[in-house]
């Protein structure tokens, strides 16, 4: 048993060791940043007799809500695609499935770090592919067919950043809002070249 004083001072000092640990998770705390998708293109790329892939180019609106200026590291490039059978779903976290993409970059990457301040918003591009079933009956893993769908995107750097753009201050992952995409029945489908992902 412990002397009551000792016990006491365990007390307060466990005390002040959680208010402490609550004072730092506030400050670490990530700024507030959200990101709005839309689709400024969509083509159908033929693949095979089965599959053709729904091709996304997209405007990403990063909007910094927090009192601080942030400093954002770019570019980024979708690293997992979450699929929902609707934006409601998406908007639950109920998802289809989840996809993590490779990435193999043929040459390095530049980056910078973009400035933004409070209350700001500044507006990317990127783009993401879905693979799509032309007969919903055949079976795929990670592939949709024909409907509208609940997505969201999380980015990423494609390389390892250098050293001094690595600090807390700088944000390396961005998620996307969900935003809808639409998988027609019959597309119009087309001969795409690959293409990299953010421009």
């Amino acid at each position: 048993m412990f002397p009551m004083r000792q016990l006491i001072a365990i007390v307060l000092l466990f005390g002040g060791v959680l208010r402490l640990s609550a004072q730092q998770t506030t400050v670490s705390k990530p700024a507030s940043i959200t990101v709005k998708a839309s689709i400024l293109q969509e083509k159908y790329c033929r693949a095979d007799a089965d599959v053709f892939t729904v091709s996304l180019k997209l405007k990403l609106e990063v909007t910094n809500s927090s009192e601080s200026t942030v400093q954002l590291l770019w570019p980024l490039v979708p690293w997992v695609g979450k699929v929902a059978s609707s934006m409601d779903a998406a908007e639950s976290g109920r998802f289809l499935y989840e996809q993590t993409a490779s990435h193999y970059p043929q040459e390095t990457i530049h980056f910078d770090r973009l400035k933004i301040e409070s209350g700001k918003t500044v507006t990317l591009q990127s783009g993401y592919d879905l693979v799509a079933r032309h007969d919903p009956a055949f079976s795929l893993p990670q592939s949709v067919s024909a409907g509208s769908y609940g997505l969201i995107l999380v980015l990423k750097p494609e390389e390892e950043p250098p050293a001094q753009l690595q600090g807390s201050e700088t944000l390396q992952s961005i998620t996307t809002d969900p935003f809808l995409v639409r998988v027609p029945s019959r597309p119009k489908l087309a001969v795409c070249e690959a293409e990299g992902e953010t421009r």
